[in-house]
């Protein structure tokens, strides 16, 4: 079935061609675009590895800046759901890991400025990721444990705004439909040899549906000092206050039939929502020892204080008090031989507490342990070049040491240990026959053990649920890429075939509804085809598309008596198709009009659930206006402009068929943003 679909990429990748020039020569000198995200420094084309790169500077003026996916949804593999129910945060997977999450993002490891912002047991809240603030982002859309060790299924390396040349202030205000608006002013000030940065912004909407608000409050403060010549320290503080942010649940299709806004009964009499309190302090220090040396440095300290309820009553009101510390360094060599050697400690600490629910009032304590999951790491990393061939290697030991001490032992002693070990190596190969094409190959291997939440989801009661494995996966690729010499044409495709053991999965129960638990399945495999395109027309118009076609499917997969072999693994789309057009005129008026189309996929293991492809489209318009020295930036945004009925998120295996949180319909937003 990919192969056959694969021919609808081939008939796209020769349109592209067709406009493109033929002629090459490398003499010419081409802009490179360099990526870090390897742990080594090279240009992207000379990289046997599937990256995708982006620079936001212009791409923030008109964009609502409310959820992450405004800024990755067009990178292929990439799939985004649970963008309005802030109470569980955008779940992000790549190639379909991380697909799993109930709230937050999964599997996927998330890197800002150089500092994990994904705890050691692969957990990524992103409330408080500044988004007015990213400038590039890199992803790694294939496993790279063999760099980043534990949940690495895929890589989100995002870069904040550096250095400044001038200073500047930025002020913006924007609203729209179901009452959502965002204030925020961003200062920047250049003093000498230092930049220093200061945003404060606040994030709020009543929601599409019944009882879905969030109020959301950040700050965030960097320095960046060049000490000298040849060492620069970074510092960054952030912090998030979000009061409340409400679940609304999940429906049954005859609930989203009769009301599609209406919020579950069952979350409104236990008052499902979620508040926090997060702040993250780090430091990152670079110096270069000489031609050839470099070493880096970072440490960072987190805290977290979370207070929910879930519509269950016992054991459903949450406390959590997470506190989360590390620190990694690293040496670099970089001759016709690259390589690089480091390390990374990571250290969280959970203390979790669990009370009656009576109807949203906290009640009696049932739970309360404290977790922990320390993870160390050492890794290799190297590169060499032999005229137009580029080898890539990578290794990497993580061990895992996670614990649980039980201070209510009302109902018994459930403190429990488990150490896990891995060892994840890779190697790539780059072929390069000018500097316009390039063909690559590898292969690696992941490792991804169950979250502390995971691993306490227990259906037999308090403590690790120990029959739950990680899982091991092997990836092979197999890539190409094209680019003009002038840079206007560029295409890269890809073809990937992964193999899982012991893939997590979440699943519901009669005995214990509106609870989510884990359980391995035997063998999966994914396997497909991922295309991005990019064209300059002229100087006014360019296309950009993203397309992936795929087969996720168990492989081997028995059940309580059932047989889910070759079914398709629930939550993931068979394919994803992005197509975009953009307008830009000489008196910078902007216009961007972009097609997406999701492909069908399955809510349950037994594929009796199907939920049916659909397609958006949104629109973009903004314009930059000078005025002396003062720069005004009005834009305005409609998301689903045909009002199409689809579903913000598929809760996996829900129990009573609550699989669906409905979308909204057409919306819009707009605002103003204001820069001197």
């Amino acid at each position: 079935m990919v192969i056959k679909k694969s021919i609808v990429l081939i008939f796209l990748i020769q349109q592209f061609f067709s406009f493109s020039q033929n002629q090459s020569n490398d003499s010419i000198q081409l802009k490179e675009v360099i990526v870090s995200i390897t742990k080594l420094k090279d240009t992207l084309i000379n990289t046997p590895l599937s990256i995708s790169f982006k620079n936001y500077s212009n791409f923030q003026n008109s964009t609502q800046q409310f959820n992450l996916s405004e800024y990755v949804e067009n990178i292929p593999g990439i799939f985004i759901s649970n963008d309005n129910n802030f109470a569980q945060d955008s779940r992000i997977s790549i190639r379909g890991f991380g697909s799993r999450a109930n709230f937050g993002i999964r599997g996927i490891k998330l890197i800002v400025d150089g500092v994990p912002e994904t705890t050691p047991d692969g957990q990524t809240q992103i409330d408080n990721l500044n988004l007015e603030i990213i400038d590039k982002i890199e992803v790694i859309r294939g496993i790279g444990s063999s760099l980043y060790g534990n949940s690495s299924a895929g890589i989100i390396k995002i870069q904040t705004i550096g250095e400044i040349k001038n200073n500047f202030t930025k002020i913006s205000y924007s609203s729209g439909s179901n009452q959502k608006n965002k204030k925020q002013v961003l200062f920047g000030l250049k003093n000498n040899k230092s930049s220093y940065s200061f945003l404060l912004s606040q994030t709020k909407s009543q929601g599409y549906r019944d009882n879905s608000g969030f109020k959301n409050n950040n700050l965030n403060i960097s320095l960046i000092n060049n000490i000298n010549t040849n060492s620069k320290l970074r510092f960054n503080f952030n912090y998030v206050n979000s009061p409340y942010a409400i679940d609304p649940g999940g429906l049954t299709i005859e609930e989203v039939n009769k009301n599609r806004k209406q919020s579950r009964d069952r979350n409104i009499i236990y008052d499902s929502q979620e508040s926090i309190d997060h702040y993250k302090l780090s430091m990152n220090l670079e110096k270069k020892i000489n031609t050839k040396l470099s070493l880096s440095n970072y440490l960072f300290y987190s805290n977290r204080d979370f207070e929910g309820k879930i519509p269950v009553k016992n054991g459903g009101a949450i406390k959590l008090d997470r506190k989360y510390w590390g620190f990694g360094s690293n040496i670099s060599f970089d001759n016709k031989i690259k390589a690089q050697i480091g390390f990374d400690v990571g250290n969280q600490k959970d203390n979790r507490k669990r009370f009656f629910n009576n109807e949203g009032k906290i009640g009696e304590l049932v739970l309360n342990q404290k977790e922990k999951f320390l993870n160390y790491g050492i890794y290799l990393v190297s590169s060499y070049n032999i005229k137009n061939i580029t080898i890539l290697s990578g290794l990497r030991f993580d061990n895992n040491r996670i614990s649980l001490k039980d201070i209510y032992l009302n109902d018994g002693d459930s403190s429990d240990k488990i150490d896990l070990k891995s060892i994840n190596p890779s190697l790539g190969i780059n072929y390069k026959p000018n500097s316009l094409i390039r063909f690559f190959a590898n292969i690696s291997s992941g490792f991804e053990t169950p979250t502390l939440n995971e691993y306490g989801s227990s259906p037999i009661g308090s403590g690790f649920n120990k029959s739950l494995k990680s899982q091991k996966s092997t990836n092979y690729e197999f890539g190409f890429s094209k680019r003009s010499i002038n840079n206007d044409l560029k295409i890269d495709i890809v073809y990937f075939n992964t193999l899982t053991k012991d893939e997590v999965l979440p699943y519901e129960t009669p005995q214990f509804p509106n609870q989510v638990f884990y359980n391995n399945a035997g063998k999966t495999k994914r396997k497909g085809v991922e295309f991005s395109g990019h064209y300059d027309l002229n100087d006014f118009f360019s296309i950009n598309s993203s397309i992936s076609i795929g087969e996720y499917l168990f492989h081997e997969f028995q059940k309580n008596q059932e047989n889910y072999s070759g079914n398709s693994i629930p939550g993931i789309p068979n394919n994803i198709f992005i197509f975009d057009v953009s307008y830009k005129t000489n008196s910078s008026l902007f216009i961007n009009i972009s097609l997406k189309k999701i492909g069908k996929m399955y809510a349950n293991n037994s594929n009796s659930v199907k939920i049916d492809s659909y397609n958006l489209v949104n629109l973009k318009i903004g314009q930059e206006i000078s005025f002396k020295k003062i720069m005004l930036k009005p834009f305005l945004t409609i998301n689903n402009l045909f009002s199409v009925n689809y579903y913000d998120n598929i809760r996996i295996n829900a129990f009573g068929g609550r699989y669906y949180e409905p979308a909204p319909k057409t919306t819009l937003f707009g605002g103003i943003k204001i820069a001197f």
